[in-house]
């Protein structure tokens, strides 16, 4: 059984997913009402962080790129917010970093970066 919010992340997706080698890539756009933006925050939702990387997580599984949820989340960063209705396109790159898998997932609105992390498999 999925969840509401995973379920709602799909249904906000705005493009088909794209493959090329080891990275894939899907946009999207959340509307006011996602249920993510509730209580975060209230007259200003932004899209909080374990959203951003449930979306990058299932960007990552529709590709094939991870057979297993992620251990950990390393090397993140926020480097702005993102706000309903704008077009959020996901990349996740499958890389192998010190013997570890991991994905490399970057966020992007408007060409300019909103967050980066690495999603370690086991």
């Amino acid at each position: 059984m999925t969840s509401p919010v995973r379920n709602e992340i799909l249904h906000s997706s705005c493009t088909e997913l794209r493959i090329e080698q080891d990275t894939a890539e899907q946009s999207f756009v959340l509307s006011e009402a996602f249920i993510g933006f509730s209580g975060h925050f209230p007259g200003y939702p932004i899209v909080p962080g374990v959203i951003q990387v449930l979306m990058a997580q299932i960007v990552a599984e529709q590709a094939g790129l991870v057979s297993q949820s992620p251990l950990a989340m390393q090397r993140a960063k926020f480097h702005r917010q993102l706000r309903p209705q704008e077009r959020i396109v996901v990349r996740c790159t499958a890389k192998t970093v010190r013997g570890k898998s991991v994905i490399d997932a970057a966020l992007l609105v408007d060409d300019e970066l909103a967050s980066t992390f690495w999603l370690t498999l086991a």
